[in-house]
């Protein structure tokens, strides 16, 4: 900084001289004392603002004091080489004590004028730091809101964004926290029933408080459901797990979307019929030609947990469409049921983890009943595939829940 000074300083003197020779005409001699008397007075100038400057920040705590204070300094240099030229200059006693008179006068104007401005400045910087006070006590919601185009209005524009970015980003700390707690008791509930039922039954087989072949077998069946339901559970919650981690790694290949339709609809024939639901596929002819990039396992297992979805609310001789059909460049696929549907309110939610919605849903298919995360690892490996999934109310009077993916 010192360095830049004294280079405008040197550079100030060589326009001085240059003007006093060719605009001024003045003589050789006159020049040399020129050239003495600025380069005396540039180094006496920078000494003294040094020292003040040095002075002044380890005993004025306020910038508008120490600004004003550095305006005064720089001042004070420019009267005194006015005064002294102008005594060594003017021939009157009355027209320099004029001149001094209204040196004098501006000197006070200007620094006035410069503490006015510095507390201008200060004000701007007291309510940023207020602001960042605010923000450290734990209230996100403090904004500085004033802001200008100069360095300190672009300080506090950039300090609003953080604390809008900190505000959102402790928001979805605080809902993940929520998620996180909710799951806990929903998996704590899931958990604790089958757990419960199985050891009920292993007690009364070890007891011999059931002792016919007929129930013994039938136990050991129930016991053999449970496990499976348990292990299903840990596997779900194992690749949601995956899901929010980032860890998922698909092995995407090119698949045929109706034969995809079709296989799956087949496997899901037998348990729709059991529980006495009509299971129909709507591909069109000119879909067979269209491929899409993903995984077929996890692909198929989004259109597995749909069916199992739509099974488990389609009532005793419903209706369940498996469709897909191509949509402005995207690959679409629908799973619609003729089940008591969802309210619109509620459209959205069937993708959280545990919903069950209302009870008039929670009729158990053949199938088995679901623990409520099959639409969230649904929605989580369609979004893997850069895809997209939602939910709307169905033409058989259910719900459709449609996928689309970049074909």
């Amino acid at each position: 900084m010192w360095l830049a000074l004294a280079a405008t300083l040197v550079v100030a003197i060589a326009l001085a001289l240059m003007a006093a020779d060719h605009l001024l005409g003045a003589p050789q001699h006159d020049l040399e004392l020129l050239a003495w008397f600025l380069t005396v007075s540039a180094v006496l100038s920078l000494a003294l603002g040094a020292l003040v400057i040095r002075w002044a920040g380890g005993r004025i705590g306020s910038v508008r004091r120490r600004l004003a204070l550095a305006f005064g300094v720089g001042l004070l240099v420019a009267l005194v080489n006015i005064v002294t030229t102008s005594a060594l200059m003017f021939l009157s006693p009355h027209d320099l004590g004029l001149l001094l008179l209204l040196l004098v006068f501006a000197g006070v104007i200007s620094v006035a004028f410069a503490y006015a401005v510095a507390g201008v400045l200060t004000n701007q910087i007291e309510a940023l730091s207020a602001a960042a006070n605010q923000l450290a006590e734990g209230d996100l919601s403090v904004r500085v809101g004033a802001h200008g185009r100069d360095e300190i209005g672009r300080l506090a524009a950039a300090f609003d964004a953080m604390a809008e970015q900190l505000e959102q980003a402790f928001g979805r700390e605080r809902a993940l926290e929520a998620g996180r707690r909710e799951l806990i008791t929903a998996v704590s509930h899931d958990l604790r029933t089958p757990l419960a039922t199985t050891r009920a039954m292993v007690e009364a087989l070890a007891d011999n408080v059931v002792n016919e072949p007929a129930d013994v077998q039938r136990y050991l069946g129930l016991i053999l459901q449970e496990t499976q339901h348990l292990s299903r559970l840990i596997d779900d919650l194992f690749e949601l797990s995956q899901i929010d981690s980032g860890a998922l790694r698909l092995q995407c290949l090119p698949i045929d979307i109706a034969e995809l339709v079709a296989e799956t609809v087949a496997a899901y024939q037998a348990p729709a019929a059991e529980g006495g639901i009509r299971l129909e596929e709507a591909v069109p002819d000119a879909v067979e030609s269209i491929r899409v990039q993903a995984d077929p396992e996890r692909l198929q297992r989004v259109l597995r947990n749909l069916l199992d979805n739509a099974l488990r609310n389609s009532p005793r001789g419903g209706l369940v469409r498996v469709a897909a059909a191509m949509h402005v460049g995207a690959a679409r696929m629908s799973v619609d049921d003729s089940g008591p549907g969802v309210p619109d309110d509620e459209l959205e939610r069937i993708f959280d983890r545990f919903y069950r919605g209302e009870p008039s849903r929670r009729r158990e298919a053949p199938a088995g009943g679901g623990a409520g995360l099959g639409l969230a690892i649904a929605r989580g490996l369609v979004q893997a595939h850069k895809g997209r999934i939602w939910a709307e109310r169905s033409p058989l009077g259910g719900m459709s829940v449609r996928i689309e993916l970049p074909a």
